[in-house]
């Protein structure tokens, strides 16, 4: 292998958790690999770093692969991903402000994330010249999606009745103190910081949205894993071998200093995201996912949903091949790779229905040992299927 340095970027969220623990730890080491961890100030400053050399691979968004390949909202550049860093994680927060308004029309915290979205509606259609203005960190982004997919549900036009704009994850709780927003969608910790600074108040968790769902990926240029395989594997793998640590709830606890540290937030809060305890939000011990569930595959059904995500965007060319483009993207090969050199067991097929599953269930590994899924459900009903 190489002895040159590797410089892997990521963004300051609780979901960067993987790499810090596997430089902490000492799994990067073990593998050979030396590597430094580059926070990024913004997604679009991690992007353009990584497509542009300066990073080898990066804890990105889960479509940041599929957009940079076709070159949506950013250059075009081949990119792919074998490795997903996280389920859920992210949360809808609004203003203080806002949160009085949805009090005063019937919204009590303990209801589904449609019926919040129809108080919501209640709201815009009472003063539709206020128009409301929520930030997203990317328009490439779960974040995005969620938050248009939300606003659909309950027939609010997220084009035309809301606005919205882009504003890096560690901006938001600036933003939403000043009056500039009125709420976001972002990943941890920036909504815990937000209750804790008692500026906002989280609402509704991507989980509440799309149960488990591939939240962040470790991105590379496919020239760089097609020219170093073998450092490709050795990454992987002493990721891998961190999300499996961190799905101790023990050792979450242990590697909250160590995500406080590197991200630059409060080891109070830091602890919230990486346990589940928002503010606002009813415990869920599944907020952040690690490794549970194959949540490492990169599963082609998850890449699937968030091409829907992006047609519905109007983000989507309409002269791709969909059924070639995802296995060129997210690389269930690679994975299969260097999961069987740690006696991991991996799905055995690509694709499964997603939406489907209120409860853990099961599927088929390639080593005949069954793998137990979490629960799936996409809250307004909708599915994915070939």
């Amino acid at each position: 292998m190489s002895g040159e340095n590797l410089n892997i970027g990521f963004v300051a969220l609780t979901d960067s958790a993987p790499l810090i623990v596997a430089r902490e730890l000492g799994f990067f080491a073990a593998e050979g690999l030396a590597v430094t961890l580059q926070k990024e100030p913004s997604w679009a400053s991690l992007r353009d770093h990584l497509l542009f050399g300066d990073l080898v691979a990066a804890h990105a968004l889960a479509p940041l692969p599929m957009a940079a390949t076709l070159g949506i909202a950013s250059p075009k550049i081949p990119v792919s991903t074998a490795l997903t860093l996280s389920l859920n994680g992210n949360a809808i927060t609004v203003s203080h402000a806002l949160h009085q308004r949805l009090r005063d029309a019937g919204f009590t915290g303990a209801e589904p994330a449609l019926a919040t979205a129809q108080t919501l509606r209640r709201i815009i259609e009472a003063e539709p010249a206020k128009k409301l203005r929520f930030a997203v960190v990317s328009p490439v982004s779960n974040h995005h999606y969620q938050l248009r997919h939300w606003l659909r549900a309950a027939s609010i036009d997220p084009d035309q009745d809301i606005q919205i704009t882009v504003v890096p994850p560690r901006h938001m709780v600036a933003a939403l103190r000043a009056g500039e927003i009125d709420g976001y969608c972002v990943g941890e910790p920036w909504g815990s910081l937000a209750a804790a600074e008692n500026v906002g108040i989280p609402i509704i968790s991507s989980y509440g949205l799309w149960n488990n769902l591939m939240e962040k990926v470790l991105a590379v240029r496919n020239d760089w894993s097609q020219r170093e395989p073998d450092l490709h594997l050795a990454m992987i793998r002493a990721i891998l071998t961190a999300s499996q640590w961190l799905d101790n709830p023990q050792h979450r606890l242990e590697a909250t200093p160590w995500v406080a540290n590197a991200i630059g937030v409060s080891r109070e809060v830091v602890a919230m995201a990486l346990t589940g305890n928002v503010p606002g939000l009813a415990q869920q011990e599944d907020f952040h996912v690690f490794a549970r569930y194959s949540a490492n595959f990169p599963w082609h059904s998850h890449a699937l949903w968030l091409v829907r995500q992006m047609q519905a965007a109007s983000q989507w060319p309409q002269d791709v091949d969909i059924e070639t483009l995802i296995p060129q993207v997210y690389r269930c090969d690679i994975y299969r790779q260097a999961a069987k050199t740690l006696h991991l067991s991996a799905p055995k097929m690509d694709f499964i229905d997603w939406g489907n599953h209120s409860q853990s269930w099961q599927v088929q590994s390639d080593d005949g040992h069954p793998i137990t899924m979490g629960a799936n459900l996409i809250f307004d009903g909708s599915t994915v299927t070939r």
